[in-house]
């Protein structure tokens, strides 16, 4: 609940509409700025006013955080620093100059975009932010993907996680979600090109299994907990998967390799046999490989993996 020092938002939400290639010009020079923090999924996302940072507590932090369309976002003041405000540099709105413990200002933006901002008397010191409604790229980060409606029925999507920069990945399966363990978590992940995802399961909401949409891999029935299975996707595209079991619970996920400009790009894949009963994955004109390392045991080691042709 707000504090008696809220300050209300106004009574339309404002979209926002700034440039995805003004982001990282805005918060070049702000010290606190280490990427965007995704908080989609939350009705309510909290900025601190006033925070460690910029030489003395001159940031809001996180700087930058990503929402969801119709998301409220609430700026609370520390109280040190002096006088701060939020001002929106397209001046769709503006807080009052405060220095209270605890006051707030809060906003609500309708639409997908980003929306710039600063502390008025402390943006030369780099006092700025900025709010990222929906999956609009900025910065680094890319675009969300458009997945159709695959994710219409999915109680635990909330967006794409980034894991880039992860050589491996986890992924749970029977995870809370869905009217019960019937869930992927995360549902839907980036990873960069080379990374081995892989599914674990937890043992809950009876046995699941593993099937690509476009029928490129398949997991067998699986319910015992910390039973394992692996790819190593390479090249760039989105893989859809499901739990065949639960269709009705909408049990589905996603993986989604390098930056597909284009969307979703269903990736068809040939099994091959690379020997030892090892089944690997020979890749169709994406080149996006994928490689079964791991079935059914705890084993983290990543092989080696298996191209096109080979």
């Amino acid at each position: 609940m707000l504090g008696a020092a809220t300050l209300g938002a106004a009574s339309q939400p404002t979209a926002a509409t700034a440039e995805p290639d003004a982001f990282e010009t805005w918060l070049e020079d702000v010290e606190n700025y280490e990427g965007i923090i995704d908080k989609r999924g939350e009705s309510s996302v909290t900025i601190t006013v006033g925070a460690p940072g910029n030489g003395g507590d001159f940031a809001f932090e996180p700087a930058a955080v990503r929402v969801d369309p119709d998301a409220t976002v609430v700026w609370e003041w520390t109280g040190k620093g002096g006088v701060h405000n939020v001002r929106a540099t397209d001046e769709t709105y503006e807080s009052e100059m405060l220095s209270d413990v605890g006051a707030t200002f809060e906003r609500a933006f309708s639409s997908e975009g980003i929306s710039l901002y600063s502390c008025l008397p402390h943006e030369a010191m780099g006092m700025k932010g900025a709010v990222i409604i929906g999956g609009v790229g900025a910065g680094d980060s890319p675009q969300e993907v458009d997945y159709g409606n695959w994710f219409d029925s999915v109680e635990n999507f909330h967006g794409t996680v980034d894991m880039t920069g992860q050589d491996l990945v986890r992924i749970a399966v029977g995870a809370p979600g869905n009217g019960g363990d019937f869930a992927f978590e995360p549902a839907a992940v980036r990873v960069d090109p080379g990374t081995t995802v892989v599914w674990e399961w937890t043992g809950k909401g009876d046995a699941h299994s593993l099937a690509a949409a476009d029928g490129s891999f398949n997991a067998e029935l699986i319910e015992t907990a910390g039973a394992t299975y692996a790819l190593r996707f390479d090249g760039a595209g989105v893989s859809k998967y499901a739990c065949p079991s639960h269709a009705p619970e909408a049990m589905r996920g996603a993986i989604v390799v390098g930056d597909p400009m284009a969307g979703v790009i269903d990736v068809p894949m040939t099994a091959v046999v690379t020997g030892a009963g090892v089944l690997g994955a020979a890749l169709s004109p994406l080149a996006f490989a994928a490689f079964l390392v791991l079935r059914g045991t705890g084993d983290e080691t990543p092989p080696d993996t298996v191209g096109p042709g080979e």
